[in-house]
């Protein structure tokens, strides 16, 4: 079976995990091929791991039949199912697969509107939280599925000797506990809530909060930090393509969001690297965490 998988994106803060599902369903004995524009980070997991693309933009996402490069694609492709990630994917690739007939299945990782989906085959909620928010939106119940996101277990396994020449380059010392918090700095997030909580810690000794990522929220956070005397506490790594010697080197992964996650990777992530992990009893957190 050919599987086009189409993304409308570059730049994913999933990609690598994403990749080990393509590439398991390699293993597996299916053709894969990405369809996603070109450039960023994506373009870079694909050549890593010899996955084939084709690359193709859609300067009108809101216009479907005028995203002439992406039907294009799907034609040289020739796949038996078009499974799209995304709302403008789905839009796009929905659009095309109806006209192509080439059937339509769409993983969905948030809580969209409907009209993206309309030509959608099958609905994916990658938690029974997004499952449900679909099927209240209208989508038929027939046609959705409940497939939570997977990670690699075997690539995220603990490394004791990672954990501790982490540390020791961070100037982290054994008795220290490290909080971790990773993500992108936007408001629903709620890394200021994070950051407001540990403020009322900073006097007790040998503990670290460590921050992974970036976004639009970054300087108001470190200004935060600063503003609440946590200067010598936290620690802003920005963005990483590979947060496992993170996660080995950490104690407690900390997800503070205040709306609904689809499905948290990164928890999942953290699980896989047997760091424990605390989060608000929201969406799709409640598959993961009890």
């Amino acid at each position: 079976m050919k599987i086009l998988h189409y993304v409308d994106e570059a730049n994913l803060a999933w990609g690598r995990p994403w990749m080990q599902l393509i590439l398991t369903l390699e293993k597996n004995g299916f053709a894969n091929t990405v369809l996603c524009p070109p450039g960023g980070i994506l373009s870079g997991f694909l050549k890593e791991h010899s996955v084939p693309a084709i690359y193709a933009n859609a300067p009108l996402p809101w216009l479907p039949p005028l995203c002439h490069e992406v039907g294009w694609a799907i034609k040289r492709a020739a796949p038996d199912i078009i499974h799209t990630r995304l709302s403008s994917a789905a839009k796009i690739g929905g659009y095309w697969g109806k006209k192509l007939a080439v059937p339509v299945i769409s993983t969905i990782d948030k809580y969209p509107k409907l009209k993206y989906y309309k030509n959608t085959n099958v609905a994916v909620g990658c938690s029974s939280a997004v499952t449900s928010h679909m099927i209240e939106a209208g989508f038929p119940e027939e046609q959705t599925v409940t497939i939570h996101n997977p990670v690699d277990g075997d690539f995220y396994r603990f490394n004791q000797d990672e954990r501790e020449s982490f540390r020791a380059r961070a100037g982290v010392g054994p008795e220290e506990t490290v909080l971790l918090g990773l993500g992108r700095f936007i408001d629903w997030k709620a890394f200021d809530l994070l950051i407001k909580a540990c403020s009322s810690i900073k006097h007790l000794p040998d503990w670290r909060l460590w921050l992974v990522g970036d976004g639009p929220d970054r300087q108001k956070l470190e200004s935060m930090a600063d503003r609440l005397g946590l200067r010598d506490k936290a620690t802003f790594w920005g963005f990483a393509t590979d947060i496992r010697p993170f996660l080995w080197a950490s104690d407690l992964f900390i997800q503070p969001s205040n709306k609904p996650e689809g499905f948290s990777l990164a928890i999942l992530e953290a699980m896989a690297a047997g760091l424990p992990a605390a989060a608000t009893t929201i969406g799709g957190t409640l598959d993961l965490l009890d």
